[in-house]
């Protein structure tokens, strides 16, 4: 077989089909042990906790709306302290704080603006942790929400296991209408939840916390120095180091729910960014993995998962190469096995996909429109994301907040991103074509099907 079949073949079939049936196979790991993943102990003496929001351009109804999810918590509330950590201005400060004012809390709520903007997220909440006097710390996101018993539950399962951080199980929502986006991303937040947090954890494999979600007991936190305001992604560069150092980091069925994007914009920008900070994480905390006390096989996953992007931008490069296969007088390079392994891993995926919609109630139909449009939306982002995975490893990255629920602007920025969207799937179009006209029909066929992503993207965002 010529090195360039193999390449191919490597990079569009073998890979994704790895991934996807890897998923699959944890989805099951998941759903053999989820009636012993659940933990509610009675709890008789609730430990002090501290809630970290830190917060940047967003509304004060939603952390007022925040405020009052804490007041429904299952938890004795005079033992518990909200940590606001703004990026703001002194006058949206000064606002927040006259509409605190008004409310009667059983908590205590403290304001805090950083003069020093040090780093992202991370510097948020390592300036709030500081500030912090609770033996558990949660950090949430404004627009997150939790159940009543979610904190108890997850301490609870702390408890039981005896862990030194419990992350919640992400559940979507939206505050919008009910697009195919929006439906694809509830399933795949559920979904991606009972994976790669559930499933790793019923297959023993080591778990990273979650940004918004996740309860810490505070002596880990002191014991690697919280958070580097160097880094964009939070929580999997803390769960790196917390990982390395021995510390016990659970999965727990209890649920937060986190607003989803509800627009192409606001996916890219999350996707993109996600993209960057775990490549990030993998050049800077590599040498953390390799010299901790894990057995082999969980250094070799936790790497694996940290590569999670990688796969997305590979096939892209190799797509690019496809239509110059005629001239290079190469065999088709997907008239191959792999091909039937391919097909195999996406209708499997596809199944257990359609089965987690059902279980939010998604029909059928709708479960297969949203996957398709959340399939297209991550094909058409794959130059980017590959854009993102050099940035992130260059060391050259922005932090950019993704605008969930809210309703955006027209951008010259994302208007040419979306142009260069299109221009890149009519080439794939046309490339699909030739190779079909030069007798490469199924990896034309293939061509044709992953130029479609780009093109129906570039439509939906008009209607957007």
């Amino acid at each position: 077989m010529p090195l360039t079949d193999f390449v191919i073949q490597v990079f569009i079939l073998l890979i994704p089909s790895l991934i996807l049936l890897n998923q699959i196979l944890l989805y099951y790991m998941y759903k053999k042990a989820e009636k012993i993943l659940s933990s509610n102990i009675n709890i008789k003496e609730f430990p002090f906790l501290s809630i970290i929001v830190p917060t940047k351009g967003e509304n004060i109804s939603t952390i007022i709306g925040l405020l009052d999810n804490v007041m429904e918590f299952k938890w004795d509330l005079r033992r518990i302290e909200v940590i606001i950590v703004s990026d703001d201005d002194k006058e949206f400060v000064r606002q927040l704080e006259k509409s605190l004012s008004t409310k009667e809390l059983p908590f205590s709520v403290k304001v805090f603006l950083r003069e020093k903007k040090l780093g992202f997220k991370s510097g948020a909440l390592s300036y709030g942790l500081e500030r912090s006097k609770g033996d558990l710390i949660i950090t949430l996101d404004v627009d997150s929400r939790l159940n009543p018993d979610s904190i108890y539950r997850a301490y609870s399962r702390m408890l039981t296991l005896g862990c030194d951080a419990v992350s919640l199980k992400w559940m979507g929502y939206s505050q919008d209408s009910l697009s195919s986006l929006v439906k694809g991303l509830l399933v795949s937040t559920n979904l991606g939840s009972m994976v790669m947090l559930l499933g790793r954890h019923a297959a023993g494999f080591n778990v990273f916390p979650v940004g918004s979600g996740t309860l810490y007991k505070r002596g880990c936190l002191n014991k690697v120095g919280g958070w580097d305001y160097n880094m964009i992604q939070d929580d999997l560069e803390i769960g790196t180091r917390l990982t390395s150092m021995g510390y016990k980091i659970c999965a727990s069925d209890s649920p937060i729910f986190v607003e989803v994007p509800n627009n192409f914009v606001s996916f890219y920008v999350q996707q993109t960014r996600w993209a960057m900070g775990t490549t990030e994480v993998l050049k800077n905390r590599f040498t953390y993995i390799i010299h901790s006390n894990l057995k082999f096989h969980k250094k070799m996953e936790m790497i694996l998962y940290l590569l999670q992007y990688f796969p997305i931008g590979l096939t892209f490069l190799a797509s690019i190469f496809l239509p110059f296969i005629p001239f290079l007088h190469l065999p088709d390079p997907l008239f191959s096995p792999l091909f039937i392994l391919w097909l195999v891993s996406i209708s499997l995926y596809t199944i257990i996909y359609v089965r987690s919609a059902k279980e939010l109630n998604i029909s059928i139909f709708d479960s297969l429109r949203s996957l398709g449009k959340i399939s297209a939306y991550t094909v058409a982002i794959s130059p980017f994301i590959l854009f993102s995975l050099i940035k992130g490893f260059l060391g050259k990255r922005t932090y950019v907040v993704t605008p969930k629920g809210k309703k955006m602007s027209v951008s010259r920025k994302y208007n040419l991103i979306v142009s260069a969207v299109m221009l890149i799937g009519i080439l794939f179009l046309l490339g699909g074509l030739f190779l079909i006209s030069s007798h490469y029909y199924l990896v034309g066929l293939w061509l044709l099907y992953y130029s479609s992503g780009y093109i129906f993207t570039s439509f939906s965002y008009v209607k957007e």
